[in-house]
């Protein structure tokens, strides 16, 4: 009998979300397919029914990961565009993004290294996500201040390096130091938040 369209769903988002974990740790030249696939708990053979190539997957996974985070997701009714972006920057700008930790990891910033070694399709993918990142934060910080499309590069360069470079570090204190200068900095661009 058959999988059912869902089953096939479901184990695609698992290896999916999978692979994009392996990726961001070890790049795309570091694993497998077997490694990508054992590590969700799947075949080889289980691949091909849902790619074509590690890197088909490797894209796929990064546009996955885009969808499934926090700037992806709805503004919680009642709450205004400038505390909704405070509370996205405070996210972003955290510990906890930076360990990718409780299912936070843009893949902006943790793929960042990898990203310019990958063929012309995951470049496009990349760039496709990181043109959504900016038009996102454009749309809610100009509906409350005076920015403009340079203050939004500059805003989503810096959060993106800063958690990128917060990943290399080891001194819990200057990560700590780097996340809040850029919060500083990326707050005043952004209305005061």
């Amino acid at each position: 009998m058959p999988y059912t369209e869902t089953h096939k769903n479901k184990t695609r988002e698992k290896i999916l979300d999978s692979s994009f974990r392996l990726f961001a740790i070890k790049g795309f030249e570091g694993v497998t397919i077997d490694d990508l696939m054992s590590n969700c708990g799947l075949t080889r053979g289980g691949f091909y029914a849902h790619f074509t190539s590690k890197a088909e997957l490797y894209r796929e996974a990064l546009k996955f990961r885009a969808c499934s985070t926090k700037l992806a997701g709805l503004k919680p009714e009642g709450t205004t565009n400038k505390q909704w972006l405070s509370l996205l920057l405070n996210t972003y700008l955290s510990l906890e993004h930076v360990r990718g930790e409780r299912s936070l990891a843009c893949p902006l910033a943790f793929l960042a290294t990898d990203i310019n070694m990958q063929d012309n399709a995951i470049k496009a993918a990349y760039a496709d996500v990181y043109n959504g990142m900016n038009t996102a934060i454009m749309e809610y910080a100009s509906s409350y201040c005076d920015c403009d499309e340079q203050d939004i590069l500059s805003v989503t360069a810096m959060m993106i390096g800063a958690v990128a470079i917060a990943r290399t570090l080891q001194s819990q204190n200057s990560i700590e130091s780097l996340l809040e200068a850029c919060r500083r900095e990326v707050g005043v661009k952004l209305g005061g938040i």
